[in-house]
């Protein structure tokens, strides 16, 4: 364990530019995603292949800088990190602003995840907070922030054919973003050395539970629309589907102040295995007919269960390893190989069971990361979060 000590809690303009930077970069490739298909349908005669690549690229980078971010976190300052971040996330709007074919739109992607935002950024809140719980949960709410804007504004600007000026605006304000979030006095506790540079027992425990989580949800997204329509389609129009995901950023949103002193009180070991438990007992009462209202009820409640999910991850592993860096960087790791996992798991029980047994599949996913709590090593059940 580390005993630095930590910087200053920055200023409250310092912190609000971290938080618009935030949401920016969180919402400007969800402007896009949704017409992702859309978009490619008017660029190539194979439009399926593309998408699957797009949307795969940013998992590549970031998957393969994760080895690299100890290396540059001591080479380089949290300021210069936070730069890289957003020249590397504004080249990735500018590129795919202006791509005109496939290849180019997927060079875009494929700079999108070598920004590396989810680690720099968490590393800055962490940084930023008086404790791992304030700062995580204050990320995570502006994630939920970005991801209730950047759907809404990508859906106008398509309608419009505007979608590559919009690109380019997000492009600009990140750039005016990231000035003014590395101008100011941020700083981060210096790494210790791992003896070993690998994740111990403990870390992959809670690595295994963020991948399952994050799997679980993202496969639970994926095929709800596919359940819905099944279900009724003439009531789950594409617009409800999209509403009832909205309030479900919606509620996240409100709750994390909640989830923060969940973390900071008890243990983020203890919100994680909540987290968890909760959403897999959502996604599995979906297809038992709760009817209209009780199916508004449940996207509310997933969206307050899952909105604890990410800082938890972050703050019982950042708890349990010698490197700060390298523990963001493999929760972060962690969280996208859950995103490319759980849609192909889903998809593989949609085949014999339908869209229920889909949706039976993302909280068996979710329920397993609670197993990998469950039996991790004693470490884990006592773990609070540091520096508070």
């Amino acid at each position: 364990m580390r005993a630095g000590k930590e910087a200053p809690p920055l200023g409250l303009a310092g912190f609000a530019a971290l938080v618009l930077l935030q949401l920016l970069v969180t919402a400007a490739p969800l402007a896009l995603l949704p017409f992702l298909g859309l978009h490619l349908a008017r660029m190539s005669a194979a439009p399926a292949f593309w998408t699957a690549a797009a949307l795969a690229a940013p998992a590549v980078t970031t998957l393969a800088m994760t080895p690299a971010w100890t290396g540059l976190a001591r080479v380089l300052s949290l300021p210069s990190l936070i730069v890289w971040t957003g020249i590397f996330t504004a080249a990735s709007c500018a590129i795919i602003a202006v791509a005109s074919d496939p290849v180019t739109l997927l060079a875009g992607r494929l700079v999108q995840g070598l920004a590396g935002g989810g680690v720099v950024l968490a590393l800055a809140f962490r940084a930023a907070g008086r404790s791992a719980g304030r700062g995580f949960a204050a990320m995570q709410q502006a994630v939920a922030a970005g991801c209730l804007l950047g759907p809404l504004v990508g859906g106008f600007a398509f309608e419009r054919e505007q979608l590559g000026l919009l690109m380019l605006g997000f492009g600009g304000l990140i750039l005016v973003a990231t000035s003014a979030a590395a101008s100011r006095d941020l700083s981060a506790e210096p790494d210790e050395e791992s003896p070993s540079g690998r994740a111990d027992s403990s870390d992959l425990s809670l690595l295994c539970a963020g991948l399952c989580g994050g799997a679980g949800a993202f496969a639970f997204v994926a095929f709800f629309p596919a359940w819905a329509n099944a279900y009724d389609p003439a009531l789950y129009t594409p617009g409800l589907i999209g509403l009832l995901h909205s309030l479900s950023w919606l509620v996240a949103l409100l709750v994390l102040p909640l989830w923060a002193r969940v973390m900071d009180g008890v243990s983020p070991v203890a919100a994680l295995n909540l987290s968890l438990i909760g959403c897999a007992l959502g996604f599995a009462a979906v297809p038992l007919g709760a009817g209209l209202a009780g199916i508004v009820a449940l996207r509310l409640l997933q969206g307050a269960l899952f909105a604890g999910q990410a800082p938890a991850l972050f703050a019982a592993v950042e708890a349990v390893s010698p490197s700060r860096t390298a523990a963001m960087a493999r929760a972060r790791a962690s969280l996208t190989l859950g995103q490319l996992v759980g849609p192909f798991v889903a998809g593989l029980a949609l085949v014999p069971l339908g869209p229920s047994g889909a949706l039976f599949a993302a909280a068996g996913l979710s329920f397993a990361g609670a197993v990998a709590l469950a039996t991790a090593a004693h470490p884990l059940r006592t773990i609070r979060s540091r520096a508070r």
